[in-house]
């Protein structure tokens, strides 16, 4: 196994195996919001990628790769069904999964038809999203 460094304590953080192939990318424009996700999903053993609003979760998506992007729909720059949008139309991320993680913003259709491939509500029960991410990470190859 291949080490990045150390992570807090001296602990050995490991390289990922493929570029992107675990790390999740969270935009939403609230810091509580992308801090609790974070956490949770790097309990799941994750690579957790921040964005702070939807212009910087474009760059950071087209730099990073991330095997999910889990997106607010009201952000400054891009909102979050433009942003899905965007990545469907990539063709380098065909493989990355949009899950719109939202106070209500858009209804389920409207996150579909932007090409959504899971919805939640902020008010949805956390361990949904989580157990949405890792089914969405869990057979990615690259």
């Amino acid at each position: 196994m291949v080490w990045r460094g150390l992570r807090e304590g001296g602990v050995p953080a490991p390289v990922p195996s493929h570029e992107g192939s675990g790390s999740v990318l969270v935009a939403d424009d609230d810091q509580d919001v992308r801090t609790m996700l974070r956490t949770l999903l790097e309990l799941d053993g994750h690579e957790v990628i921040e964005a702070e609003d939807g212009d910087v979760a474009w760059e950071r998506i087209q730099t990073t790769l991330p095997a999910v992007v889990v997106a607010d729909i009201q952000m400054p720059g891009l909102d979050g069904l433009q942003l899905c949008r965007k990545v469907r139309e990539s063709k380098r991320l065909t493989d990355t999964r949009v899950i719109v993680y939202t106070a209500g913003m858009a209804t389920p259709e409207e996150a579909r038809k932007a090409g959504c491939d899971q919805y939640f509500l902020k008010t949805d029960p956390l361990p949904r999203l989580r157990e949405a991410v890792r089914k969405f990470t869990s057979g990615r190859t690259h």
